[in-house]
């Protein structure tokens, strides 16, 4: 990450400054910075003193040092989760949540919640129609002779007149 060129007395003093009555551009001016590093300064740093800004600094550092161990701890909702390839389809991560419950016993919720699923996705089970054969035989009739339908269209016809669901 990189480092300001700014210690923090000098911040908490630019700070003060403008809490004085100078106006932000002529600071900016004055200090070589960008108005836009003075309004983070501002939301990040206003109101603190020197003390605060050294024990904020110190809790970001440990926060680093935490996130960077992070990987490398057996957290218990990425225990079950085997790293692989990025799974886009809502069956196959259905897929990996049921593995997790089956071979770990894990909860139901601890698995959708680290597949990234919700529960509703988790107990989902397609009802498959039986005459799927002939429901492709009249969409491939209707596209001959009907070439202006959509798949709207061709959907409504078939559920409506013909009583496919």
């Amino acid at each position: 990450m990189k480092t300001s060129k700014y210690s923090d007395g000098q911040i908490i003093g630019i700070l003060k400054q403008a809490e004085a009555g100078t106006p932000v551009p002529e600071l900016c001016r004055e200090h070589g910075m960008s108005s836009a590093t003075f309004y983070k300064w501002r939301a990040k740093y206003g109101g603190m003193d020197a003390s605060l800004m050294a024990r904020l600094k110190e809790f970001e550092d440990k926060n680093q040092r935490l996130m960077k161990s992070m990987p490398n701890s057996d957290s218990s909702t990425k225990s079950f989760m085997k790293p692989c390839k990025k799974v886009v389809k809502s069956s196959r991560l259905q897929e990996v949540a049921l593995n997790a419950v089956e071979q770990t016993g894990a909860s139901i919720r601890l698995a959708c919640d680290a597949a990234g699923i919700s529960e509703t996705c988790y107990r989902y089970s397609p009802k498959l129609s039986d005459n799927i054969a002939q429901i492709a035989d009249w969409l491939i009739r209707l596209m001959h002779n009907q070439k202006n339908w959509g798949f709207g269209l061709c959907y409504l016809f078939l559920r409506n007149m013909k009583g496919f669901d």
